[in-house]
């Protein structure tokens, strides 16, 4: 046996981003509430659990509350915003008790993070959890004996060894109807939106983006799973949620079950709805079922309207249909056009020419500055990509088709034009209302 701790008192840590003018209402961290529903039913004998879902706060301030419970496993929930607090928060705690099990999950929680300038001095992190965290948390909960040679033993986990980080092969994908809801145990806070998903995964492989590097969807949720979900919603008095699937279209056999779990129960009626559609593959029956949200409003990501452009990054743009697309998205719900500044391969200009082509649309506009994510273009770009970018914030500051200034200059450029619009300017992206007004609103 080793010398970490056997005990379950386990305290999950989560932190919601700073606040930031481009950024919609709270939305609680689906992840780690999952988590903890997923502990609770998981048969472990004298479990103890405590959650910290944090607004803002600094590491010494968590560090003591933490410390003051005394847990046995502390397991961070970590996105871009959070990794510096929480790996600080991290060191802190393993340095007050080293029998105490460190694991940071998320997607941040990847080898290639912590190889990072910044974070290359983990020695205080005993485990990542790389699978999904429902069902492999859980089990390194259930171990009592914790050793690295044990912990090496579990799948979807990757440890400390002398040759870097052992990466585990993932076990068998979860049963999405098989995961306790948060909602339905009545776990997450009121107040903000709700956080719906449907299956997991995606069909497509860009680069630039984390849902590519996991298994195309397999299992979906039923439709009776979803409505169990929306009525819970209901009773905490939620106005409307956010659906975090790759798209709202991308999966034939989980759209469908939402569209009857939204008839069957009738949620988004008088409430709001914040989706992502593929434009190349909308169909009536997703017109229809955006018709009969109360507020839909549908993110439209091209990402850029050059197709040697998004060569670079394994995506592609339909230009046949996408303004007639548009035009009948628009007759439904409120709708951004999303691209992003700073992906290898376009220039300068080349993004300028999407921009402008962008702020021509009869929708909004969202530009998002391109970051370097763990699972995605960190690990998956090109050798003559040439990325160059913070390895804290991870946003890029020069790559092919790109040097430092300017992509300095065109940000720059960007935030001036969303000020004379009347939009907003955040940390990471750009939003820019309308040019003109959009068409009148069509309900089912």
């Amino acid at each position: 046996m080793s010398g970490i701790r056997q005990g379950r008192r386990v305290a999950l840590v989560a932190r919601y981003p700073d606040p930031d003018p481009a950024m919609p209402q709270f939305i609680p961290n689906l992840g780690v509430y999952m988590v903890a529903a997923a502990l609770r039913v998981a048969d472990l004998p004298d479990l103890e659990l405590r959650l910290w879902d944090m607004r803002g706060g600094d590491a010494e301030t968590l560090v003591a509350e933490i410390d003051a419970w005394d847990p046995d496993i502390v397991g961070f929930s970590v996105y871009l915003w959070s990794f510096p607090v929480f790996f600080d928060a991290a060191r802190r705690l393993k340095a007050a008790d080293p029998a105490r099990l460190i694991v940071m999950g998320g997607p941040s929680a990847r080898p290639a993070m912590l190889d990072q300038p910044p974070f290359r001095d983990h020695g205080f992190i005993d485990l990542l959890v790389t699978g999904e965290g429902e069902t492999v948390f859980p089990e390194v909960v259930r171990l009592r004996d914790r050793s690295p040679e044990n912990l090496a033993q579990a799948r979807g986990v990757a440890v400390p060894s002398p040759k870097g980080w052992a990466v585990m092969p993932n076990p068998a994908p979860a049963v999405l109807d098989d995961l306790a809801s948060p909602y339905v145990a009545g776990m997450v806070p009121a107040g903000g939106l709700g956080v719906l998903q449907t299956y997991r995964g995606c069909p497509f492989t860009c680069s630039f983006c984390e849902w590519g590097v996991m298994e195309a969807p397999k299992n979906v949720r039923s439709a009776g799973n979803l409505s169990r979900d929306f009525d819970a919603m209901a009773r905490m008095g939620l106005g409307g949620a956010l659906l975090v699937d790759a798209g709202l279209n991308l999966n034939k056999a989980a759209f469908d079950n939402l569209a009857q779990a939204a008839r069957d129960t009738g949620f988004f009626r008088r409430r709001g709805l914040i989706s992502e559609v593929y434009p190349a593959k909308v169909q009536q029956k997703h017109i229809d079922f955006l018709a009969d949200v109360g507020h839909a409003y549908i993110g439209v990501g091209l990402q850029s309207f050059d197709n040697d452009t998004l060569a670079n990054v394994e995506r592609s743009y339909d230009e046949a249909r996408f303004d007639a697309t548009l035009a009948a998205l628009g007759e439904v719900g409120n709708v951004a056009v999303e691209i992003i500044l700073g992906l290898p391969g376009d220039s300068p200009e080349g993004f300028m020419r999407s921009f402008r082509r962008a702020r021509q649309l009869p929708a909004a506009l969202r530009v998002y500055h391109c970051v370097v994510l763990p699972s995605a273009l960190m690990v998956r770009a090109a050798e003559d990509h040439a990325l160059d970018y913070d390895p804290v914030t991870l946003k890029l500051r020069a790559a092919k088709g790109w040097t430092e200034a300017a992509l300095r200059d065109t940000a720059e450029r960007v935030a001036l034009e969303a000020e004379a619009a009347g939009g907003q300017c955040g940390e990471f992206f750009w939003v820019f209302p309308p040019p003109r007004p959009t068409h009148q609103r069509r309900h089912a």
